[in-house]
């Protein structure tokens, strides 16, 4: 096994990892069930596996449909943020702002890595990967307990 494949491998078991047990995020203060950041979380964590698949076997069309999915679940936290849902962080609820802006850096990066998928450019797909990795860590460490 490759040392890229390894280490796409273990980047995978991690942010699985990460994911898992959200029960901060798991519901909206305003009731109605799971929370929108939460079923963000849960479509990026589908996304991201099938990237990890789609580099291991080096077919980037693997990705293809999770990516409406993902779209939809990121647009709905979208409108429920802009329309002042509240979304509980599990810590430094205080710092919701710098949140939102590194959600939307995220949103960002994570575009770029769709299109690259989509155009079937796997260097800009395991670039971004990497970058959106550090990203999940670093959040989790400042918002997740």
């Amino acid at each position: 096994m490759s040392g890229d494949k390894l280490i796409l491998i273990i980047i995978a078991g991690v942010f699985g990892t990460c994911l898992i047990g959200t029960s901060a995020m798991s519901q909206s203060s305003s009731g109605g069930g799971m929370c929108p950041l939460r079923k963000e979380m849960l479509a990026i964590e589908e996304a991201f596996e099938a990237v990890i698949d789609a580099l291991l076997f080096d077919n980037m069309e693997i990705i293809r449909p999770k990516i409406p999915p993902l779209h939809q679940a990121m647009e709905r936290c979208e409108k429920a943020i802009n329309a002042g849902e509240k979304i509980n962080l599990p810590k430094n609820q205080h710092r919701f702002e710098e949140f939102i802006k590194s959600n939307d850096r995220f949103n960002k990066d994570l575009a770029a890595l769709l299109r690259g998928a989509e155009h079937g450019k796997k260097k800009i797909t395991k670039d971004r990967t990497h970058k959106l990795f550090d990203a999940c860590v670093a959040c989790h460490e400042d918002f997740r307990k």
